[in-house]
């Protein structure tokens, strides 16, 4: 039911084919560019496309096709991480906070209103500002700042499965908290954790890129489609395509996680059964 409901929606299947592109690219980057990205060439630099370089030279004479396919895996990987360790620790927070009410769902989601009292970018460049600039603290920044929308979502969720007869019958059997968590719970509120998840991907990549455009987060020489942003943006007249093509690529990519994320939604909503 699932996938014929899926097949239908065609924004989310066309968000699943942009997807599946980029990663297939990611995956294939040693045929696609089998040669040294940071190779430079100095006297090749800032060309314009030509059938040597389909997308051109960058400032330092690099292939600019070559540093797009490598820093999809940089850009998808960043993405994913910090979808994953925001959702996994959020999702715990909310799901602790919707079982048990009381202080306990009070002092957590008190701490996650402390966290949205900033504007998540902001607080993201503060957390850079005191680990230090990286790819692995713009992803530790990151997902901080996911935290508190999968706390407050999963909590919702689980309140309200709370309530249900099966959660009184499996007290009545003895099944202890985690148990009932876990086997009754947590799968009652995957619907809305894979629609954030999805969403999320999109919104921390567009995270990611623009710390490394400001020179917080992925660090030279590593190909990543923010710092390629950044490093272009002094000739961005005079040798538009160095820019052109890494923001059209974090474009499709962001493009394609909302479509799949909007097309789950509509799928996994019960409402619209």
């Amino acid at each position: 039911m699932f996938w014929r409901r899926f097949k239908r929606d065609r924004n989310a299947v066309a968000g699943l084919v942009i997807i599946t592109l980029i990663v297939l690219m990611a995956v294939f980057a040693p045929v696609l560019a089998p040669f040294d990205i940071n190779a430079q060439d100095l006297a090749h630099r800032r060309e314009a496309p030509s059938k040597a370089h389909p997308f051109g030279t960058d400032i330092f004479g690099r292939d600019i096709l070559g540093r797009i396919v490598y820093g999809a895996r940089t850009t998808l990987l960043a993405g994913v991480l910090c979808v994953l360790v925001g959702g996994v620790v959020g999702s715990a927070l909310g799901l602790v906070a919707g079982y048990y009410e009381g202080w306990v769902s009070a002092a957590i989601m008190r701490a996650m209103d402390v966290l949205l009292a900033f504007p998540y970018f902001l607080l993201a460049i503060l957390i850079v500002a005191v680990l230090g600039p990286g790819l692995v603290n713009a992803v530790i920044a990151v997902s901080v700042t996911n935290v508190p929308n999968y706390a407050r979502v999963v909590r919702s969720s689980a309140m309200v499965v709370k309530r249900h007869e099966m959660i009184e019958a499996a007290r009545a059997m003895g099944a202890s908290d985690a148990r009932i968590i876990f086997d009754h719970v947590l799968p009652n509120v995957l619907a809305p954790i894979i629609v954030l998840s999805t969403v999320g991907v999109a919104s921390a990549v567009i995270s990611t890129a623009a710390l490394g455009f400001l020179g917080l987060g992925a660090q030279p020489p590593t190909a990543e489609w923010g710092l390629m942003l950044s490093e272009g943006r002094s000739y961005i007249t005079a040798s538009p395509h160095i820019t052109f093509f890494p923001g059209l690529f974090i474009v499709l990519l962001v493009l394609g996680f909302n479509l799949l994320g909007d097309g789950l939604r509509d799928i996994l909503d019960p409402r619209l059964k």
